[in-house]
């Protein structure tokens, strides 16, 4: 039965969908550990697309980075996510499907240019795993204005009742478990690093970090 809360203020307009999200620089080294505002905050860079879930009152959009509604592409995240996350929610995150231990982004790619009759063998075949990294609403309050730490707080509240394909991507503080990451996880096709400052705000449209 899906998550519901009668009466909840609907979301503001601009996290409706489809939702700009925040973007990512590219750099050379792994940042110190102040680097970032509030000290630097690791997390593993998924081999997948990012994908935006707005939970509303009573349906689930899942929107991509450039504003397309791909609901009807994965509609396995889209049923976990209305099973799981309370209305009035929007998450930040990435699909990604596994083919045996290792991200497999040809069969995303699949999922992208596949008639709409070929979809459900395809979540049959291939089921997809949403692994979320940031929480831009709750209870329909929008939440980018606060810091990395107390929406990542508020996340790993709301994830610990989920259970697949809704996932919590790690985050660490010590930059020593990044650099194991980034070594362990590679063979498992996550791509790097993204790191992020405890102190910053969710910043649409911007690459903060």
């Amino acid at each position: 039965m899906p998550l519901s809360a009668p009466g909840l203020p609907a979301l503001p307009p601009e996290l409706s969908g489809p939702v700009a999200v925040e973007l990512a620089k590219p750099v050379r080294e792994i940042p110190s550990p102040a680097a970032l505002s509030g000290g630097c905050r690791y997390e593993p860079k998924w081999d997948g697309y990012r994908l935006v879930v707005v939970r509303d009152r009573g349906a689930t959009r899942l929107w991509s980075k450039q504003g397309r509604d791909l609901t009807d592409r994965f509609p396995d995240v889209a049923a976990a996510a209305l099973a799981q996350v309370p209305a009035g929610t929007v998450l930040d995150g990435e699909v990604v499907i596994w083919h045996g231990d290792r991200l497999d982004f040809g069969l995303l790619q699949q999922r992208m240019v596949a008639s709409a009759g070929r979809i459900a063998a395809q979540v049959a075949a291939a089921p997809a795993s949403y692994v979320a990294f940031d929480l831009l609403a709750a209870g329909g309050e929008d939440l980018r204005s606060r810091t990395f730490t107390r929406r990542r707080a508020a996340l790993e509240q709301l994830a610990a009742r989920w259970a697949p394909p809704m996932q919590l991507s790690p985050v660490t503080a010590d930059p020593a478990e990044a650099r194991q990451w980034f070594d362990d996880f590679r063979p498992a096709g996550v791509e790097g690093l993204v790191v992020k400052g405890a102190a910053s705000r969710y910043a649409p449209g911007r690459r903060e970090c």
